[in-house]
């Protein structure tokens, strides 16, 4: 191996905290929590049955704490945050964009959650930047830069 190539840290790093979506309480590790999202079966003919999928959400998983919202489990679907968060767990969700029936929106911005580096800590402090005038893209793009400093300057009031 090229000394170039082994100075390169190549190791995937995990991201390790996420805000529920139901408590606004930390969720410490992927191993303690979920990801959800509606799932309902639009019955078009026995042998052919469609579906929709949206309302993704990171939640606490139940044997930490229960985060549960008033909702029907016969729509309920959904995973152990660890199997989203590894490479191949962002690959699944990048699939899933193109299933027919998905909200695009919402699982876009869980993938953004659970994989870009502060995105999640920029959305808790993003309240604070727009009520001071800072502007966020309808497609909820927020540049890597802007993250860094939203973080950096409104970090300490969350």
């Amino acid at each position: 191996m090229s000394e170039i190539i082994m100075a390169l840290n190549t190791r995937w790093e995990i991201k390790k905290k996420w805000v529920c979506d139901v408590c606004n309480g930390v969720i410490q590790s992927d191993k303690d929590g979920m990801l959800e999202w509606d799932k309902v079966y639009n019955k078009l003919t026995p042998i052919d049955m469609s579906s929709t999928q949206n309302n993704f959400r990171i939640v606490h998983g139940r044997w930490t704490k229960q985060c549960l919202e008033n909702r029907s489990e016969d729509n309920l679907a959904d995973g152990h945050l660890h199997w989203y968060t590894v490479p191949d767990g962002l690959n699944k969700l990048l699939g899933k964009l193109l299933e027919p029936g998905v909200g695009r929106y919402s699982l876009v911005t869980t993938i953004r959650r659970l994989h870009v580096d502060l995105y999640e800590e920029a959305l808790t402090v993003l309240p604070f930047a727009i009520e001071d005038g800072y502007e966020v893209e309808e497609e909820g793009y927020i540049p890597q830069g802007d993250m860094d400093w939203l973080v950096r300057k409104y970090g300490k009031k969350s």
